[in-house]
């Protein structure tokens, strides 16, 4: 009951009854002192949203606090509710993008991977919401990759069996970072499509992650690039040398992004760069390619 120590204490969770629950004890829960009862609110905004997302909409707030909460559990249960509503009306969380955005910071990788799935949902139907996050997204995108040396720590395991499920953690959680990588990178590219003069605010850090050895982070950031300079190649030419770089990238979208970025770029001092890829690139539509936009930067 409302004011109770332990509000949603009566509440089966597998049979949750939207009409039977007050909306002054579910938010009561969620800012509960006690982890046990956040997480039983956040478990309850669950339930509602599998009847009607529409249902969590008044506590969107406090779920995106319970974004960063001290407990792995009340953030994954909090982003799994948020989950459903942002499948349905993305417009909802437009608010909290700057918790989600700090969930894909989190230091465990199943929780980063669910802030940028939400991140994700939020930018395939509204990506202008997600321009106040762009350079926080940037930022994770140029942190290291987790490179555990998971062999040293399953040396001291005590049996096979922990041996195998420390090594299985290590994979899954570096899985879990590429796939976040990759939704991130679609994140800022669906961004700068649709608000290209948010690439003139970041363009330096464009620049740097265009040049990196992750081609998940590369290719997005050439595609970003590529979205400033169809709106202003001025903006973009100050970084363009990165693309000059990546078209020796061994991944041949990779070349291909930096072949169309010096295109829009329309520097015909680039010409030279890009006829040596039309005559050694061993990919023949890359080399096509290249030679057709050293063709256009001639005339």
């Amino acid at each position: 009951m409302p004011g109770s120590d332990s509000p949603l204490e009566s509440v089966v969770l597998d049979d949750v009854a939207p009409e039977t629950i007050a909306t002054d004890e579910i938010r009561a829960a969620l800012e509960s002192e006690r982890s046990l009862v956040r997480q039983r609110g956040a478990h309850v905004c669950v339930a509602l949203a599998e009847d009607d997302p529409a249902d969590i909409r008044p506590f969107v707030e406090a779920l995106g606090a319970a974004l960063h909460d001290d407990n792995a559990g009340v953030v994954q249960t909090a982003a799994s509710a948020l989950q459903s509503l942002v499948d349905a009306d993305a417009s909802a969380l437009a608010d909290i993008v700057d918790d989600i955005a700090l969930l894909t910071g989190a230091p465990l990788p199943d929780l980063r991977l669910a802030g940028a799935e939400l991140l994700a949902g939020v930018a395939r139907s509204r990506p202008a919401d997600c321009a106040p996050v762009v350079g926080d997204l940037l930022d994770r995108l140029g942190e290291p990759r987790a490179t555990a040396d998971t062999d040293s720590f399953s040396a001291h395991a005590a049996n096979r069996e922990t041996k195998e499920a420390i090594q299985q953690r290590d994979r899954e959680g570096r899985e879990y970072g590429r796939r976040a990588r990759q939704l991130l990178s679609n994140v800022v590219v669906a961004v700068a499509e649709e608000r290209p003069a948010v690439v003139g605010d970041h363009v330096e850090t464009l620049g740097e992650l265009a040049a990196t050895d992750d081609e998940i982070v590369r290719g997005a950031a050439l595609d970003a690039l590529h979205a400033g300079a169809q709106e202003s190649p001025e903006t973009v030419r100050p970084v363009a040398e990165t693309a000059v770089s990546a078209l020796d990238a061994d991944a041949s979208v990779v070349r291909a992004r930096a072949i169309r970025l010096l295109g829009v770029i329309g520097d015909e001092g680039y010409v030279e760069a890009l006829e040596a890829v039309a005559a050694t690139d061993e990919d023949d539509e890359i080399a096509a390619f290249a030679e057709e936009t050293a063709a256009f930067l001639r005339a």
